[in-house]
């Protein structure tokens, strides 16, 4: 999975420099979120996207570096860094609909050459992993393990 992912991300991103538009495609979620959601704290970010604070710290600096993005202090809490689109943002996003238009309907044509609907797969593995994420499956299992060998041995939580 993450070697596809950066296939197509190294693909979708020399499409951008073709286009001549300042943009890497890793940065694309993040500027869509913010141009619905219009301005979000990292926490906010981090947990809408599913992805790391690290990382969204990361590409925070990034977008600023690149004035895509603006950031400004939370007026309830100071230690808050709220980020919002910058006019250059938002012109970039405009630039790039059209090759995001194309690129949506590639990605659709491209799925249904896979012999299942690996969006729904995708969509029912993720659900699993809500219920029981891979580490509780895994502890669970080394712990029963452990048990069997050791009666005395008992699970912390």
């Amino acid at each position: 999975m993450k070697r596809l992912s950066e296939r197509l991300s190294q693909d979708v991103s020399k499409i951008y420099k073709e286009s001549e538009v300042d943009f890497e495609a890793k940065w694309y979620l993040i500027l869509e979120l913010l141009n619905r959601e219009k301005v979000l704290a990292i926490t906010e970010i981090s947990d809408s996207l599913g992805i790391s604070h690290a990382a969204v710290v990361q590409f925070v600096d990034q977008l600023l570096d690149r004035k895509l993005i603006k950031t400004g202090l939370d007026k309830k809490d100071a230690r808050k860094r709220m980020i919002s689109l910058s006019p250059g943002g938002r012109k970039v996003l405009s630039e790039l609909e059209p090759i995001l238009k194309v690129i949506k309907n590639e990605n659709r044509k491209w799925l249904n050459e896979a012999d299942g609907d690996i969006l729904n797969i995708l969509n029912q593995l993720e659900c699993a992993l809500d219920k029981k994420s891979m580490y509780q499956r895994v502890k669970i299992c080394l712990l029963e393990q452990t048990e069997g060998k050791n009666p005395k041995v008992r699970s912390k939580g």
